[in-house]
């Protein structure tokens, strides 16, 4: 069998053009210019790519689905956010201090000598509801509690 016609069965079977040139000893587009004598090449040619659009189209429909569900999970999370601070707000006119240091946690250094978040003024000027300073107890903000062994 002459290198042409192993060319051909052998992209017919699947394989690449590189690896075809491998096997013939050949370089590639030596490979490609006897494929092109052939009408089956073509076909095949065009069979390849519509699978290649195929595979392509469902990645990118998987793709576009896994970020509609993280978009999801995020936005269902700040609406759980959204929801608790206005269930907050409408309960009372005052929000409790454990509340208010939460949402303004940043503004808060840790001392672990006092146990206590104490308003850090560098963050700015402290306003008249915001406490100066909290004694962290298990209610309020456990990542900062101190073991006391």
């Amino acid at each position: 069998m002459d290198k042409k016609n192993k060319a051909l069965e052998l992209y017919l079977e699947g394989f690449k053009l590189v690896e075809i040139a491998q096997q013939l000893g050949v370089s590639q587009p030596a490979v490609t210019k006897m494929l092109k004598q052939f009408p089956e090449y073509h076909q095949e040619k065009e069979r390849r790519k519509k699978e290649n659009q195929e595979k392509a189209r469902q990645w990118r429909n998987e793709y576009k689905k896994q970020k509609r569900e993280q978009y999801d999970e995020d936005y269902e999370l700040v609406l759980k956010d959204h929801r608790e601070a206005v269930a907050s707000l409408s309960r009372k006119g005052r929000l409790s201090d454990d509340v208010l240091i939460k949402l303004c946690i940043t503004h808060y250094d840790y001392n672990k000598q006092k146990e206590r978040l104490i308003f850090n003024e560098s963050a700015g000027k402290r306003p008249a509801d915001l406490p100066r300073s909290v004694y962290v107890h298990k209610n309020v903000l456990k990542q900062f509690r101190v073991s006391t062994h």
